[in-house]
């Protein structure tokens, strides 16, 4: 009988450091801004769950697509025009006519990325390039969708993902069960499937990967279909936490932003080929939760957001510089 191989603890450790320290820092924010308020509960913990959704969403979009060697500057948009279309189509309709539209509006958001991640094969074109490109076509259609701020969903579809008919309250487990069920799908995917695998391949090494049989057109593709479902889920999020639909070009360009910062800081190398979502979820959390805290702290929003820039720079050095070792020492 051969012995089951474990894997040594430290080696693990080891392996997954930068993931595990992103959870610690959000953890540790957690505890601190439990002392800068009267009190921390259910509330609390239901608010800071539901609101970091979307970015929740959009970072394990973009580090998908990252970590096969592109980047999606259009996944903001895309967020906008789902959310758009999901507040006209789902207006006044019974809850099981919104998750079916929602499904719909989900496989639609992944087709409609993994179009642009066709043309990127096709036409050769840089991915900033062509994602700079559709984001403008992005908006302009949400804006021809929705004008102006409005439609709305079922109180069952805002109950999913916020744990409340009304988009408030107590209720965290929702949320949390939203969170937990896409990053565990896609760690799945990513790690034990082989398009996963190709996708991985494809960041690290383009030409091996070719040379090593697998199909980079399709595996390119599919990182953009997950992309665009995951903006698709992110702009469903959004609807269902305000209750209508926002087609600001701004909403989606400052999230775009917060994705990549977010994949950054949960250790996804932009070079492509190296991080994990569990980290990403951690980081994007951390990202939404640094609000709050400043708020908590009396800090007026535009040092806020200084603070927050120079923490992201700051970031991405100590990740750039932690990439640049490891590519020495290979």
């Amino acid at each position: 009988m051969t012995p089951t191989r474990t894997v040594p603890i430290p080696a693990f450790l080891r392996r997954n450091a930068w993931d595990l320290g992103i959870w610690l820092l959000l953890v540790a924010l957690v505890g601190y801004y439990t002392t800068l308020i009267p009190s921390f509960g259910d509330f609390q913990m239901a608010s800071i769950s539901k609101n970091s959704l979307p970015l929740v969403y959009l970072a394990i979009g973009q580090a998908i697509i990252v970590i096969a060697g592109g980047i999606d500057l259009s996944i903001g948009s895309q967020m906008v025009l789902s959310g758009a279309v999901a507040a006209q189509v789902m207006d006044e309709r019974s809850f099981v006519a919104t998750l079916i539209l929602g499904m719909i509006i989900v496989l639609g958001g992944a087709v409609l990325n993994g179009i642009v991640g066709w043309v990127v094969n096709v036409s050769a074109v840089p991915d900033i390039v062509v994602t700079l490109a559709t984001s403008f076509i992005w908006s302009g259609m949400a804006l021809v969708v929705l004008p102006s701020p409005g439609g709305g969903t079922s109180p069952g579809f805002r109950e999913l993902f916020t744990g409340s008919e009304f988009g408030t309250g107590t209720n965290y487990v929702n949320s949390m069960v939203m969170i937990v069920i896409p990053m565990v799908l896609f760690v799945y995917i990513l790690r034990r499937r082989r398009v996963g695998l190709s996708v991985y391949a494809i960041g690290s090494d383009r030409n091996a990967a070719y040379l090593s049989g697998v199909d980079v057109r399709v595996a390119k593709i599919w990182s953009y279909a997950f992309g665009g479902a995951m903006a698709a889920m992110a702009g469903l999020a959004t609807m269902a936490i305000t209750g209508i639909g926002d087609p600001r070009a701004s909403v989606g360009a400052n999230a775009t932003l917060k994705s990549v910062a977010a994949i950054v800081l949960g250790g996804v190398a932009l070079t492509g080929g190296t991080g994990s979502i569990v980290g990403v979820v951690a980081a994007a959390i951390v990202l939404f939760f640094l609000n709050p805290i400043l708020s908590a702290k009396g800090i007026d929003p535009n040092t806020a957001q200084v603070m927050e820039g120079s923490l992201i720079v700051i970031v991405m050095m100590i990740a750039g510089y932690s990439e640049h070792r490891r590519r020495r020492a290979t």
